[in-house]
């Protein structure tokens, strides 16, 4: 058998097929470097460890290092007699798959499904689930820049979904992606505050259920502002309310008489594009439980932030940012969430 008989009979093969059998050709001829999350040990030691080195359990800085468990160096605190790594409390901790991470980072940066990633890496839907809120909770604790300057700020909405749960209590069941009995925003929509300054930082958060009030946007967003800024939203009384118990400058922008720009600069234009760009990422999910949205909201916000990057790139620096701080969230916190 020589190629071209082979190749004879690849024009008989459907579409799908003639693409898997050229990649498994170019797999096989030019095979990509396999790549070891401990290739990036040494970055994430760096990271980490940015302001010295110091116990992940305590904070102390008496530190000494304490041999070597399968190529990893540990280190033991003189404080508290604990124990650690270098990458201790991160979503890698533990994990018996270290090989597969960085894959799966990738297909994390690229929105990929749970069950594709789950065939894709030859692990379990649960696994690829509870290692995506483990990624996700640790980005979430690094929390928020200050937003400086030029503020837009405006609130959105998703219908309240409790996917996952066995049991409800508070209303009938209802089929996926269903819609709201009450007409207009009510106690069934869940209210998200995106905050959005020019310098392109930004915050988006679960305020709420409903239309939210001045307190819910000052628990949302106060500790994030700086003191001189100016924010521009729209007509609603709530930022009203707002921005006169902050003393905040306050630039309202009312479209309903056909006002979209105020002095050439102030709008609220970035913010709404903002919100169409997360509704529609966010339909691949298929509804998001509630008690996990703002890790959805924090992984929409870290693809934003780097999407003028490469996936390469931006997969680093996904892994970098997940064990920039130290994280103890386990899988039965995940479950336990609410």
């Amino acid at each position: 058998m020589d190629w071209r008989s082979v190749y004879g009979d690849f024009s008989d093969l459907p579409k799908a097929e003639q693409l898997q059998l050229f990649q498994a050709i170019q797999d096989t001829l030019f095979p990509e470097p396999k790549e070891d999350i401990a290739n990036m040990v040494g970055d994430i030691r760096e990271v980490r460890f940015s302001r010295g080195l110091a116990c992940v359990h305590c904070g102390s800085i008496a530190i000494k290092r304490n041999g070597k468990y399968r190529s990893r160096q540990r280190y033991l605190c003189k404080d508290c007699g604990k124990s650690f790594n270098d990458m201790t409390a991160s979503p890698l901790s533990g994990t018996h798959h270290p090989h597969k991470w960085l894959k799966y980072f990738q297909l994390m940066v690229e929105g990929v499904s749970l069950p594709k990633i789950a065939e894709e890496l030859n692990i379990h839907v649960s696994t690829a689930f509870y290692w995506r809120h483990k990624v996700l909770c640790a980005l979430r604790s690094l929390g928020f820049t200050t937003l400086r300057g030029i503020i837009e700020s405006d609130e959105t909405y998703f219908l309240e979904s409790d996917k996952g749960k066995k049991y409800i209590v508070h209303r009938k069941p209802r089929k996926r992606g269903g819609v709201a009995k009450k007409r207009g925003i009510s106690n069934e929509q869940i209210s998200v505050v995106v905050a959005y300054d020019r310098n392109g930082s930004i915050i988006t958060k679960v305020a709420g259920r409903g239309r939210i009030t001045a307190n819910e946007i000052d628990q949302t967003l106060g500790e994030c502002l700086d003191k001189e800024i100016v924010l521009c939203t729209d007509s609603a009384t709530n930022y009203k309310s707002f921005a006169k118990k902050k003393g905040i400058s306050h630039e309202i922008i009312n479209s309903n008489k056909g006002e979209y720009v105020k002095k050439g600069v102030y709008h609220i234009q970035h913010v709404n594009a903002y919100h169409r760009r997360l509704k529609k990422w966010m339909e691949r999910f298929n509804g998001v439980a509630t008690k996990y949205m703002d890790n959805y909201l924090m992984w929409f916000r870290f693809l934003e932030l780097q999407k003028n990057l490469e996936k390469q790139l931006c997969k680093r620096n996904m892994v970098l940012d997940a064990c920039k701080k130290a994280n103890f969230t386990s899988v039965q916190v995940i479950r336990s969430a609410s």
